[in-house]
């Protein structure tokens, strides 16, 4: 990739404007770096499943952080340092998972240093889990399918012996329906980003 390919047009003003909450701005940065802060972890850690984890933590704490980009000069470099960060906590936590598991209780002073950006976002998700959980049967199910076994839209038509516009309506009332119940939930504004990052897919 040149690096004129590289530069996001009104970088600057768009940070800007995202540090003072504008989602709109967010959503162009993130469509913009995604794929390529996709590309870098997934190279790292060799895990497709892993790697849209990361990036959904990255963004997530891109919006929580908003404010800092004020300051910040170079911000491509600034946030691809934070997902270098994201993967070397994947390893540590990926090495010590087995010793965890073995001496719970003498590493039991690891655990207490959770953080509460990772408190917030397991509540946070959650939070979006329980709304998932208001979805009719047939619509939970489509929805599912397609999120966490990440079958495609015609896939599923096939499974289910559904047309494919019928997924695509089901999946499109699903997204609209947790989001209104995000909307109505009080403290799910963290929620509701992860929700938007985590539907807002992939171009390429």
């Amino acid at each position: 990739m040149s690096n004129t390919a590289a530069i996001l047009p009104n970088e600057k003003e768009l940070f800007a404007r995202m540090s003072q909450g504008d989602e709109a701005a967010f959503t162009e940065i993130f469509y913009h770096y995604t794929q390529r802060i996709y590309h870098y972890i997934l190279n790292k850690t060799k895990s497709p499943e892993t790697a849209e984890e990361i990036v959904q933590e990255v963004f997530v704490k891109i919006w929580t952080n908003k404010e800092k980009f004020s300051e910040v000069s170079n911000y491509e470099s600034y946030l691809f340092t934070m997902a270098s960060n994201k993967v070397l906590d994947w390893f540590r936590k990926m090495a010590n998972e087995e010793k965890l598991k073995k001496h719970v209780w003498q590493t039991i002073g690891e655990l207490s240093n959770i953080t509460i950006e990772e408190l917030d976002f397991k509540h946070s998700q959650e939070l979006i889990n329980k709304a998932i959980e208001q979805l009719s049967p047939q619509r939970k199910k489509i929805f599912l399918l397609n999120k966490e076994d990440g079958l495609t839209r015609q896939e599923i038509a096939d499974q289910l012996d559904l047309s494919v516009h019928t997924v695509n309506n089901h999946l499109n009332e699903a997204v609209k329906q947790v989001k209104e119940y995000l909307e109505k939930t009080p403290g799910t504004s963290l929620a509701m980003l992860l929700f938007i990052v985590q539907n807002i897919p992939f171009k390429g």
